[in-house]
């Protein structure tokens, strides 16, 4: 009893995140019709002298086709509004880069070209920075993937993959289309073009996959990195950083053999690089800083009790990073030379997405509890949204989050949290609750906005439910050593971290313990089916492309390193991988369970949740199994984001109310 009373105090002396507004200013219910029709916005870009900034929003669209996406420009200081980039109706822009001295704007996009017959849709276009005339600046025979403009502005480097040759075009035609696995015959490689006379030249051999690429300041050298392979798992698990000689086009010395996805940046004065390094088991990543003379390296912020996503350089001596640490999200000041981090404010961020010019101002991606992702900007005192791509959502009634932090009776680490309550709870009657898990598990829920199609807080809230949004061991936010407590425990531990945090709830006399639920997408979906066969608490589990038999699942997903990386070998440690499988505990699995599954899902294929919808049917529990056909591991159709929102209520209604 008195440790429910302390877990009770310590939950009610946590104050909202922002204050409620009257009923009467937010009427409106949203509807999954409504948060599927959000705008997103992504990509913020600040130009080199930190006066303007690029970013994309993307419109969703009806009929299974992806978002439109669109550039728009908005002035640091927010003296002017945002204005779009003219761009054709059926069209995309994307990845917006300032030239070096800011006077035009660089982007991708696959625009009507002119006699375009045998080229690539996508290609880079260029528009003077107060401009909206596009020019075509490649004519790339397939896809442009990537680009980055030299210092002087004279030559462009971008990533396309190989064209079919003719040979292999009348194959395909012909319907001969065998592919031997793990043997690519076309890979992304890199090429150089003129600007002044249009002239284009590849430099990396065939056989040799480029994921990024970054000029060096003097325009001799282009950072790369590389792997062999072309699958997803050589882009996250199997790729190394090396130097390119623009001039000769050797490849030097392997600088990492064990790069992670963080983007290739050159300090100002090019003396030193910057990249990821993967941790050796690959759930984590640390920025680091590599002295091209000397050969030394400086790991960032690994002191820093969060978790580091990006860092990009402001001056040769000090680096500006975005990260989370609990439920915050954080802007660091970074040391080249020692790697010592400061935190110089704390935002509220989804994800790593900032970029920042040599005076120190950022521009990111920001949030608040009532508002999605926008362009936001710190000028070192001060943080401030510029822009509003979802104004309907100030007339919606939304839940009342707050953060939350509780110790694992495990161990006594802290455990993070968020909370989201009805718009017009009192605040004394129990709520009928769903306990949802994030993704990853390397990854994190996070303070702000909690509303997609995967994020179910804000249109459960509305509806008269608590959710509860836990991060558990294994999670990001508290550094290096607890995201990798997962490894060899994606269940108990995590489990109980949960369970911790329900219990103070329950104690505050928050939640209605007869009326609990738990659910989540992906590795939210695997604790969630381990949930309701370990633990009698819940009433109802909804699991979203779960991962729900290890060994199957290492054995056949598109990222064969993934797995292994938390388990070991899939055939040495099957016993470890079947005792850490939920498939291998149905018959333990009593209440009723929702299976959400998209049919093309490769990173969690559909055969595991076939396998436990069956597997719960031999043993007479409650199932049901809804799969979207075309639907990848994360969905971009509107109409399944709906759908699937839509199968969330109703199913909670049924079983909780």
């Amino acid at each position: 009893m008195i440790r429910r009373l302390l877990l009770s105090l310590a939950l009610l002396s946590l104050a909202p995140l922002a204050t409620a507004q009257a009923p009467a200013a937010r009427t409106h219910v949203p509807t999954p019709q409504d948060i599927a029709a959000l705008a997103a916005v992504d990509d913020p870009r600040l130009s080199p002298d930190g006066r303007e900034i690029a970013y994309t929003v993307g419109t969703p669209r009806p009929d299974g086709q992806p978002p439109r996406t669109q550039l728009w420009r908005v002035a640091f200081d927010g003296d002017a509004a945002p204005r779009a980039i003219a761009v054709p109706a059926a069209a995309s822009d994307r990845q917006p880069r300032w030239s070096g001295d800011g006077r035009q704007l660089l982007f991708l996009s696959d625009r009507p070209v002119p006699g375009g017959k045998t080229l690539g849709a996508t290609q880079v276009w260029r528009v003077d920075a107060d401009g909206d005339a596009a020019t075509l600046l490649t004519r790339a025979a397939t896809d442009v993937a990537s680009f980055d403009l030299s210092a002087d502005g004279r030559r462009l480097a971008w990533l396309a993959t190989d064209a079919p040759s003719p040979e292999d075009t009348a194959r395909l035609a012909a319907k001969d289309d065998a592919v031997v696995v793990d043997q690519p015959t076309r890979f992304s490689r890199v090429w150089v073009q003129d600007l002044a006379t249009g002239a284009a030249r590849v430099l990396t051999p065939t056989g040799m996959q480029i994921h990024d690429l970054a000029w060096s300041p003097d325009g001799r050298t282009l950072a790369l990195r590389r792997s062999s392979g072309t699958t997803l798992n050589d882009f996250w698990y199997d790729s190394a950083v090396v130097l390119l000689d623009v001039d000769s086009g050797r490849i030097g010395d392997v600088l990492e053999p064990h790069a992670s996805a963080h983007p290739l940046q050159w300090s100002p004065d090019g003396t030193r690089l910057l990249f990821g390094r993967l941790g050796v088991h690959g759930m984590v990543a640390t920025p680091i800083v590599h002295d091209i003379a000397r050969g030394t390296q400086v790991a960032l912020g690994e002191a820093w009790p969060g978790t580091l996503w990006l860092a990009r350089w402001q001056t040769d001596a000090t680096l500006l990073g975005q990260g989370q640490r609990g439920m915050r999200g954080a802007l660091l000041r970074l040391d080249a030379a020692t790697g010592a981090a400061t935190e110089v404010a704390q935002p509220q961020i989804p994800y790593r997405s900032f970029t920042a010019s040599a005076d120190g101002r950022i521009a990111y991606l920001g949030l608040r509890d009532d508002s999605p992702g926008n362009v936001w900007t710190w000028d070192g005192t001060r943080l401030a949204q510029r822009s509003d791509h979802q104004p309907q959502v100030a007339n919606w009634a939304l839940g009342r989050v707050r953060e939350l932090e509780w110790r694992s009776s495990r161990d006594g680490r802290a455990i993070s949290g968020l909370l989201v309550t009805p718009p017009d709870w009192n605040g004394t009657t129990p709520l009928p609750t769903l306990v949802q898990i994030h993704g990853g598990p390397a990854w994190a829920w996070w303070s702000g906005w909690q509303g997609s199609w995967h994020e179910w807080a804000q249109l459960l809230a509305s509806r008269g439910y608590a959710v509860l949004l836990p991060n558990p061991r294994g999670s990001e936010g508290h550094g290096t050593a607890f995201a990798e407590l997962a490894r060899g425990d994606w269940g108990d531990g995590p489990l109980q971290d949960v369970l911790d945090g329900i219990d103070m709830l329950e104690a505050g006399g928050l939640i209605d313990p007869t009326r609990l639920a738990i659910g989540g997408w992906s590795y939210g979906g695997y604790l969630s089916a381990w949930a309701v066969a370990r633990s009698d608490r819940f009433r109802t589990a909804i699991v979203g492309a779960g991962v729900l038999d290890l060994a199957s699942a290492a054995l056949t997903n598109d990222v064969p390193d993934y797995l292994p990386g938390y388990f070991g070998d899939p055939l040495r440690e099957r016993r470890t991988y079947d005792a850490q499988s939920p498939a291998q505990h149905a018959a333990d699995v009593r209440v009723p369970v929702l299976l959400l599954h998209g049919e093309a899902d490769a990173r969690v294929p559909l055969s595991q949740a076939q396998m436990f919808h069956r597997a719960l049917r031999f043993n007479g529990t409650p199932v049901q199994l809804v799969t979207y056909p075309r639907g990848p591991h994360w969905f971009h159709e509107q109409a399944h984001e709906v759908d699937l929102q839509q199968r969330v209520v109703d199913w909670l209604e049924r079983e909780l109310r």
